[in-house]
């Protein structure tokens, strides 16, 4: 049964996370990728240029990357997106080609930048368009506050009159966009180096940490068998719930039906995660409030473990940065847009997604192990999968695995649930909530 329940999972990551990737059918869903991809590119872009004022240690420590990297990356990647995104059988939709168009254009400016040319003699035609926007359509949407970056250069080198003007609303637009990057960042790298106080007693505390606790509980007894055949099947049951709740919200899109409301899409998205975690403590534990006391997931929490993990994960994620220097610059999500984004956000990322994966990959997967195994394999072993299963390029893959290790260990070195899932929740926030503030948030 185990074997059979390996292989519909190696089948779905395969089919999910290593197979090519089929664009959308649904234009106007392809419109959005090529928007957020341009917003992701615009703010970094916006955060490079109007930080130059700033120490290069404080831009490091912010994850500014210079414009020239941002510019390169850019050149580099986005040309494939608006590929992957052109075909879609024989629709033909004014957004999507409103959207490639405004694609092409971004393109071509940035590929002038990049090579010192004039942004008003890119090459447009070669990216599919006839040729750039009329100085009356970049100048409107600087006036209302819809500009992108590379909208200045290419007004410049149209020699407008009075382009400084122009350049004056778009400046103070980007400096408000750096003051609260600095002040979301730098708070998380405020909590980061707190953290270091407690870094020594966690490190002594991990490795005074042992795979079984001193007082056996039953969760100390489940064979490693029966504990990872309820990992897999609450794994393949919470696909299921996913699966059905998206493939649900596409066809009532198609169908032209009205969006769920926030509140509803936001309980409705938590209880995907949460009941296949909760199904798998109803397996595994006599009563439920052996579920919350034998795992400790009730506390008590140990706040130095916390913050000692968290300055941990935030030296990985400088390192990875240091080696990677494309790393952190994925793609944003539509459901993170707006205010209710963060809602949104806060509500899966911040809460549910701790509770849930933390009770699955540390509570049952990771205790399953260490039942049988020493513990940092049976930590890296759950850690492994938990991040095949999130599956990010190859320093967020690295990251992730972190993320596992860390959690594990402060399970373990606590004896409480409750602080790998604080940890967990501390962490999520770190990265939410910033990106929130620097890519959603309105400019003005």
């Amino acid at each position: 049964m185990i074997l059979l329940l390996l292989f519909v999972v190696g089948v779905w990551l395969w089919q999910n996370h290593f197979a090519r990737p089929v664009a959308p059918d649904d234009p106007l869903q392809a419109a959005t990728s090529l928007d957020l991809a341009l917003r992701k590119v615009d703010r970094d872009l916006r955060l490079a240029d109007a930080s130059r004022h700033l120490p290069g240690w404080v831009r490091g420590a912010l994850d500014i990357r210079p414009v020239e990297t941002v510019v390169n990356d850019a050149v580099g990647s986005l040309p494939d997106l608006a590929r992957s995104q052109h075909q879609h059988g024989q629709v033909i939709d004014a957004v999507l080609v409103s959207a490639q168009a405004e694609f092409a254009y971004a393109v071509g400016v940035l590929m002038a930048v990049q090579q010192g040319g004039d942004p008003a003699a890119a090459p447009f035609a070669m990216l599919g368009l006839a040729k750039g926007p009329d100085e009356a359509t970049i100048t409107a949407r600087i006036i209302r506050g819809e500009e992108y970056w590379w909208d200045l250069p290419y007004l410049r080198s149209l020699g407008s009159p009075g382009v400084e003007q122009y350049a004056n609303l778009v400046q103070t637009r980007s400096s408000a966009l750096v003051g609260r990057t600095v002040i979301a960042r730098g708070l998380v790298v405020a909590i980061a180096l707190g953290g270091l106080v407690f870094l020594p007693g966690t490190l002594l505390a991990f490795a005074r940490a042992k795979a079984r606790p001193a007082r056996p509980r039953y969760p100390s007894s489940w064979q490693l068998s029966f504990g990872l055949a309820v990992f897999l099947l609450v794994y393949l049951a919470s696909l299921g719930l996913s699966l059905t709740f998206n493939q649900t919200l596409e066809g009532f899109a198609l169908q032209g039906a009205a969006p769920l409301p926030m509140p509803v899409f936001v309980a409705i998205d938590s209880l995907t995660r949460l009941i296949p975690a909760f199904l798998a403590l109803g397996l595994l534990f006599r009563r439920c409030r052996h579920a919350i006391s034998r795992l400790g997931i009730g506390g008590p929490v140990d706040g130095r473990l916390v913050l000692g993990g968290f300055a941990i994960l935030m030296i990985a994620d400088f390192g990875l940065r240091m080696a990677f220097p494309a790393h952190g610059n994925g793609s944003l999500s539509l459901h993170d847009a707006g205010l209710g984004g963060l809602v949104f956000g806060l509500a899966s990322a911040c809460f549910a997604a701790p509770l849930a994966e933390e009770i699955l990959y540390r509570g049952v997967l990771f205790r399953s192990l260490a039942n049988r195994i020493p513990l940092f394999p049976a930590a890296l072993a759950s850690s492994l999968l938990f991040a095949f299963v999130h599956f990010y390029s190859l320093p967020g893959l690295l990251l992730i695995v972190a993320v596992g290790m860390v959690c594990a260990y402060s399970f373990a070195a606590s004896r409480a649930l409750a602080t790998a899932i604080l940890l967990h929740a501390l962490y999520n926030a770190s990265v939410k909530i910033p990106e929130w503030i620097v890519y959603h948030a309105p400019l003005s």
